[in-house]
C-alpha cells in the first residue's frame, strides 16, 4: 500500500450526500503533479491519500475515522481526512505556513521583501503557532503510522516536519519528501532568519531529512538544500547525498510534469471567457495564475503598460485566480495590482486595445482556451517551484498548427525555466520580471513570433516528462534509496 500525505485533500465537499453540486477538486500544481500517480484501492492495495478535511461538509461523507472513497479518473482510492482543531489549523497554515515558510522558501536569488513593496517579509512563528505546527504534523505522521504502508511519499512544506517524525514512530516503509516550491539560499535570506526564526528554519529543514529521499525542482535547489543542511543541521555532503546521525539521506532533483495526454485531449474543445473580446487583427496575450505575490503580476502589468505605451498594439487577457482568502499579507499585492491594472487599461482604451484583468477563477475549459489560442502566454513569476501553466499552454498551442502557435514567457527564477533551458528557439522563454526593460523587450519579440514558436520538439519533450514519469522516477529512486 502506498500512502500519499498533503495538506490539502484531493476533493473537499461543498454539499451533504444526496445534496445539489458534486464535490470541489482541489487544485494547484501539487495537486496537477500526483494525481496521474494514484493507484486504485482495491481493498487491500492501492493509494491512500491522507488530508486535511477542511470542505464544509467533509464529515458527512467520511466514517467516524475520516475514512471514504473517492472516485478518481484512475479509478477509486481510499481517502483518511484529518479533522484538526481550528486553532491548531489557524497557528499551523496561516501563521507558519504562510506566514513564514511561503515568503521565505521563495528567496532564491534577491531579498524580495527589500526589493518590491508588496512582498510580504517572513514573519517568525510565535511558539504557540509552532506547537500548532507541531501537533498537525504529529496528526498527519500518526495516521501514516496507523496505516502501515510499504512507501509514504509526504508532500511539501506544510508538512516538513512529518518524515523525522515516521522516523521516530518506528515507521517500516520507504519515506520519501518532495517540495514544491523553490529552497531558499541562506545568503538571500539571511536578513529573515535572525536567531528564533533560523532555529525554526533548521528544524524544518531537519524533519525533512528524516525521509530516505527528499526531492526537489530544480539542481540549484538541491544545491541550497545542501548548503543549509550542511551549516544548520551539522549533515556532511557525500556526492548528491546527505550524511546525518550515522545514515544517508539521498537528495536529487525531479522536476514535475503534466498530465499532458488528458490536457490534449481536453484543449482543442474549450472556449474563451465570454469577457475576452478575440479580434483576429490583433495578437492575443494572455496572463493566467493564482493571485500570489510570488507570481510577477505587477511585473507583467507593468510590462505591458510599457509595450503600449512604445506603440505596440495587441488584445490582453488577464485573470488570476484568488487564493489563501483573510490572509493579510496579500492585501498589498492586491492593491498594487488594481493600481496597476488600472494605468493600463486606461492606456489600452485610449488607443483602442482590448483589456481585461481580473481577480476570478475561471472555469477550467476557459483556462485550457485562453492557453491554446494566446499569442503570447506571458507568466512572469519572480520565483517559483516549477510552474506548470508554462507546460500546459506548450500541450495546448499543441493542437493548432506549427506556424500559428504562440510563444510562452516565463520568470527565470521559476522551475520551469531551467528544467526546459535550450527551448528558447522552441517557444518557450525566459525572462527576469525584476528588469522592466527586459520583460518589456521579450513581450515585443514573442509578439513577433522570436525567437521561435512552440515547436514540435518542445511539445514531445514536455510529453516525455510529463508527472507520469515524474511519479515513476521519483518512486524508482526511493525503491533504491
Amino acid at each position: 500500500m502506498d500512502l500519499i500525505l498533503a495538506n490539502r485533500a484531493l476533493v473537499d465537499h461543498h454539499a451533504p450526500p444526496g445534496g445539489a453540486g458534486g464535490p470541489a477538486p482541489a487544485t494547484g500544481g501539487l495537486v496537477e503533479a500526483v494525481r496521474p500517480v494514484l493507484v486504485p484501492w482495491d481493498g487491500a492495495a492501492g493509494t491512500t491519500w491522507i488530508g486535511a478535511g477542511r470542505g464544509p461538509h467533509d464529515r458527512a461523507w467520511t466514517d467516524d475515522a475520516g475514512f471514504e472513497l473517492l472516485e478518481t479518473p484512475a479509478g477509486p482510492i481510499r481517502h483518511q481526512r484529518l479533522y484538526l482543531a481550528e486553532d491548531d489549523w489557524r497557528g499551523h497554515y496561516a501563521e507558519v505556513a504562510n506566514g513564514f515558510f511561503w515568503p521565505l522558501l521563495h528567496l532564491v536569488r534577491v531579498d524580495l521583501p527589500l526589493k518590491l513593496a508588496y512582498y510580504p517579509t517572513p514573519e517568525a512563528p510565535s511558539d504557540a503557532a509552532w506547537s500548532a505546527y507541531e501537533r498537525v504534523n504529529r496528526a498527519f505522521a500518526g495516521a501514516a503510522l496507523a496505516a502501515s504502508g510499504e512507501v509514504c511519499w509526504v508532500h511539501d512544506y506544510q508538512l516538513a516536519l512529518v518524515p523525522a517524525m515516521l522516523r521516530e514512530g518506528g515507521f517500516r516503509g520507504r519515506t520519501g519528501f518532495f517540495l514544491h516550491t523553490p529552497f531558499p539560499s541562506l545568503a538571500v535570506a539571511e536578513s529573515s532568519l535572525p536567531p528564533p526564526a533560523r532555529a525554526r528554519f533548521a528544524a524544518w529543514l531537519d524533519g525533512i531529512l528524516g525521509a530516505d529521499l527528499a526531492g526537489v525542482q530544480t539542481e540549484a535547489d538541491a544545491d541550497r538544500l545542501r548548503e543549509a543542511a550542511e551549516r544548520l543541521c551539522g549533515a556532511r555532503v557525500e556526492g548528491p547525498d546527505l550524511r546525518l546521525n550515522g545514515r544517508l539521506v539521498r537528495i536529487a532533483a525531479f522536476p514535475a510534469g503534466i498530465d499532458a495526454d488528458d490536457l490534449a485531449r481536453q484543449a482543442p474543445a474549450g472556449a474563451l471567457p465570454a469577457a475576452v473580446p478575440h479580434d483576429p487583427a490583433l495578437p492575443l496575450v494572455v496572463g493566467l495564475e493564482r493571485a500570489d505575490y510570488t507570481k510577477g503580476v505587477p511585473e507583467r502589468l507593468a510590462a505591458v503598460s510599457a509595450a503600449i505605451a512604445g506603440g505596440a498594439r495587441f488584445a490582453y487577457a488577464g485573470f488570476s485566480a484568488p487564493t489563501r482568502p483573510g490572509v493579510p499579507a496579500y492585501d498589498a499585492l492586491q492593491a498594487e495590482c488594481e493600481r496597476l491594472a488600472s494605468e493600463a487599461s486606461a492606456l489600452a482604451a485610449d488607443r483602442g486595445l482590448p483589456f481585461v484583468q481580473s481577480r476570478e477563477a475561471l472555469a477550467w475549459s476557459e483556462v485550457l482556451a485562453l492557453l491554446r489560442e494566446a499569442d503570447v502566454v506571458f507568466t512572469a513569476s519572480i520565483a517559483d517551484g516549477m510552474n506548470l501553466v508554462p507546460l500546459q499552454a506548450v500541450i495546448a498551442q499543441s493542437s493548432r498548427p506549427a506556424g500559428e502557435r504562440g510563444v510562452v514567457l516565463a520568470g527565470r527564477d521559476a522551475g520551469v525555466s531551467s528544467a526546459y533551458a535550450g527551448f528558447e528557439d522552441d517557444g518557450l522563454v525566459a525572462l527576469d520580471p525584476l528588469k522592466p526593460e527586459a520583460s518589456k523587450r521579450a513581450l515585443l519579440d514573442a509578439l513577433e513570433g522570436r525567437p521561435g514558436r512552440v515547436s514540435d520538439r518542445l511539445v514531445a519533450a514536455v510529453r516525455e516528462r510529463d508527472a507520469h514519469a515524474w511519479g515513476r522516477t521519483f518512486l524508482g529512486a526511493l525503491d533504491g534509496a
